[in-house]
């Protein structure tokens, strides 16, 4: 018995009337024979979006929904802003501070369709899915049932995949599902995340995990992967790496694209689910997917065994904000059961905040994906900090608090500059260190604007309060010193660009 997803991709159901109708039910009917001969399967779907702008298009009940949703969104607003405006009591059975986090929290929904940020746009995206969710849920019930299959429908939002314990019941969920016979059906939910923008790719590597699948079977518009434009090239087998090293010229049309699907078979690889890529077109392609002998689209295969369970939700299903890019230094650290310090960060790309997950690869070969893990800090720090000792390190932070804190009088001379390497030591030590990450802190900190600086020593603050402490205490940064304690260098050399009970690091 083989556990496999299916991902479908709208590249793969576009049709010009909206859905390639014979392409789904010719799916349908080729997963009710796997599942006869004792397979489990899922299949996460797309095309929910394109079948309700579909159904938006005609002249019916649904036309006029997009311009009332807005309406409606409206009259919500101007009910609260009036509430607030006359001081409304709370909510009877509700304490003040519970009414106003019911305020908050809808004044949070009501942005995600109506604020200035989304614009019409969020409607745009959320009306389109919320019509063609129950549309395209009603198709595949009608085609399953004809074939003797019975369906179950899961929606997944960018909440789901960020919380560890909603995935393992997801996963349980999906494990029960199939094993009882259904066909559960997984679409990530774009009425209520209209712009987390989910990339079903994502989801279904997220799902396989999850439910731990032996295979995962991405069913796109070509054949295979191609090196080639002309699509005479395609590529067999992948391993992990070169999966991510691929450089895509043509193939896959849908939101993600066959650089989506290369990436997400990559992590799903490394997390011991194998991968294939082919075309939805070929016959017969879901019975000769579970087959190992036949020869199908691309295969991408893992050098490991599946995740454990406490590993899962770091390792293949929450949501990447970033990239830490790493020497091999650190990569040989981390695969001894070390934590990964400022000193092995080389590269950051992204914008993310404290406790974001965030890939982790080598920055001499950045399509090595070593591992993931929950960042320590945001993406502001870990560039200001990158590649510095622990000593550069103390330094920075002496600075970046001074200027918070001290201002131009901590040098004892109101016109005096707290960054002046002949008045301050930590300065000056930052400027003659003989790497070049700690001449860089310096300019980015020479270079900080008054807010920035506050947001910056904040975040500190916020992530690394045990450190923040020790210099506040200390007060030495008010005059270019470090603190030098025994109990101050130890908390200095223990500050980790990750957590370390976070870090998954695949098989290399």
């Amino acid at each position: 018995m083989t556990r496999q997803v299916i991902k479908l991709g709208s590249s793969s159901i576009a049709s010009r009337d909206g859905l390639a109708l014979d392409i789904i039910a010719g799916l349908v009917s080729q997963i009710a024979v796997a599942q006869r001969a004792g397979h489990e399967i899922i299949l996460v779907t797309s095309g929910a979006a394109r079948l309700g702008r579909r159904l938006l298009a005609f002249e019916g009940p649904t036309a006029g929904a997009a311009p009332a949703l807005q309406a409606l969104v409206g009259s919500v607003r101007s009910a609260l802003d009036a509430a607030s405006a006359g001081r409304a009591g709370p909510v009877p059975g509700t304490s003040a501070a519970g009414h106003d986090r019911l305020v908050a929290s809808l004044r949070e929904t009501l942005n995600q369709y109506d604020g200035p940020e989304a614009g019409p746009g969020a409607v745009a995206t959320a009306m389109p899915a919320a019509v063609g969710q129950p549309a395209l849920m009603a198709l595949y019930r009608q085609l399953a049932a004809a074939v003797g299959v019975e369906v179950c429908q899961i929606l997944v939002s960018r909440s789901d995949l960020g919380s560890p314990r909603a995935m393992a019941d997801l996963g349980h969920l999906l494990r029960e599902s199939a094993r009882r016979g259904l066909l559960p059906i997984v679409n990530g939910n774009d009425a209520a995340n209209p712009l987390s923008a989910l990339d079903n790719d994502q989801v279904a590597v997220a799902v396989a995990v999850a439910a731990e699948a032996d295979r995962l079977l991405f069913l796109t518009d070509v054949r295979a992967a191609y090196r080639d434009s002309s699509l005479s090239e395609r590529i067999v087998r992948l391993t992990p790496d070169e999966a991510r090293a691929v450089r895509v010229t043509a193939g896959g049309t849908g939101r993600g694209g066959m650089g989506s699907k290369l990436g997400a078979a990559a992590r799903a690889a490394c997390c011991g689910v194998e991968c294939v890529i082919g075309s939805a077109t070929e016959p017969d392609v879901v019975a000769r997917s579970l087959n190992p002998r036949a020869r199908v689209g691309t295969v991408i295969r893992g050098p490991g065994a599946p995740l454990e369970p406490s590993r899962r939700w770091i390792g293949g299903m929450a949501y990447s904000a970033g990239s830490v890019h790493i020497n091999r230094e650190a990569e040989v650290s981390l695969r001894t059961g070390s934590t990964l310090f400022l000193s092995g960060v080389k590269r950051v790309d992204g914008e993310f905040t404290a406790g974001s997950v965030v890939e982790l690869v080598d920055v001499r070969h950045p399509q090595r994906l070593i591992g993931r893990g929950s960042v320590a800090m945001p993406a502001s720090l870990l560039r200001l900090l990158r590649a510095l000792s622990p000593h550069q390190v103390a330094c920075a932070i002496s600075v970046l608090l001074r200027l918070r804190y001290g201002g131009a009088a901590a040098a004892g001379d109101p016109g005096g500059s707290p960054l002046d390497p002949d008045a301050f030591k930590d300065c000056r030590e930052l400027a003659d260190g003989t790497s070049r990450a700690s001449r860089e802190a310096l300019a980015q900190l020479t270079s900080l604007s008054g807010d920035r600086v506050t947001d910056l020593a904040d975040a500190l603050l916020l992530a690394q309060p045990g450190l923040c402490t020790a210099f506040l205490l200390d007060r030495g940064f008010l005059h270019g010193q470090v603190p030098e304690g025994p109990a101050a260098r130890r908390v200095v050399r223990s500050v980790h660009a990750v957590h370390r009970e976070s870090l998954v690091v695949y098989p290399g």
